[in-house]
């Protein structure tokens, strides 16, 4: 009898467990490497300091839709760490009583495999067949010239999606180990951040577009295109 109570109330005890084991579970998760690089993209193309917001204009006109946008380019990046490397950063810092002296700090430097769609090809594709039809059109006013555009951008991102057309690209960050909740014991997570040296983080960027940052500074936008003026043309937000 006494052996059936127990197992009575282990029985019971099991649901609870198991949500305190997923809990800590989701905890882990969102302050795993892999949670801070799928937040990555969103995050860049929508930086306080207007880096990325050329390359998110872009992007909303490829993707217009409500349920598109930049939201959806963001949910279709995956990240692979495929190469850890032991690094040491020696910085120099002001002590009060010492002067200067240096100090080292060990991180992870990490080589991340990105695939993305190309979406460089797309905007390519758009630009060019955008300057054909200037050439065929010579009284073709502005606006009729931005509807186009931003119309072709939707049309090439859409084919660029249905045919799979994707890009891999290798990039080298840092892992930073961080603590968190500090007053309760502390969580260490990891976040991927600039390596010593890196002036931005365009290089990630280009690679979470497939080349688009790149092919943006060669293939410049056709003559009269303004991209914050087609965005309000075309009732894009």
């Amino acid at each position: 009898m006494k052996k059936n109570s127990i197992l009575k109330e282990l029985a019971m005890c099991t649901p609870i467990l198991l949500l305190i084991a997923l809990i800590f579970f989701v905890k882990i998760y969102d302050y795993s490497v892999t949670g801070d690089l799928n937040n990555k993209c969103y995050e860049y193309l929508t930086a306080e300091d207007g880096s990325g917001e050329n390359y998110k204009n872009i992007l909303q006109m490829m993707y217009p839709k409500p349920t598109f946008g930049i939201k959806y380019v963001n949910r279709k990046v995956d990240y692979d760490i495929v190469e850890k490397t032991k690094e040491i950063e020696k910085k120099k810092i002001e002590d009060l009583y010492l002067g200067t002296k240096e100090i080292e700090k060990e991180y992870d430097k990490v080589k991340i495999k990105v695939t993305s769609y190309n979406y460089a090809l797309a905007y390519k594709n758009a630009v060019k067949a955008t300057n054909k039809y200037i050439e065929e059109n010579k009284n073709a006013s502005k606006e009729e010239i931005e509807k186009y555009f931003a119309n072709r951008l939707e049309y090439e991102g859409r084919k660029v999606i249905k045919n799979k057309e994707k890009t891999v690209m290798y990039v080298y960050k840092k892992e930073d180990a961080v603590v968190y909740d500090s007053s309760r014991g502390g969580h260490v997570a990891f976040e991927i951040v600039e390596l010593p040296g890196q002036k931005d983080n365009l290089d990630f960027l280009n690679a979470m577009l497939g080349g688009l940052v790149e092919e943006m500074d060669r293939t410049k936008l056709p003559e009269g295109v303004d991209l914050e003026e087609t965005l309000q043309l075309m009732g894009i937000e």
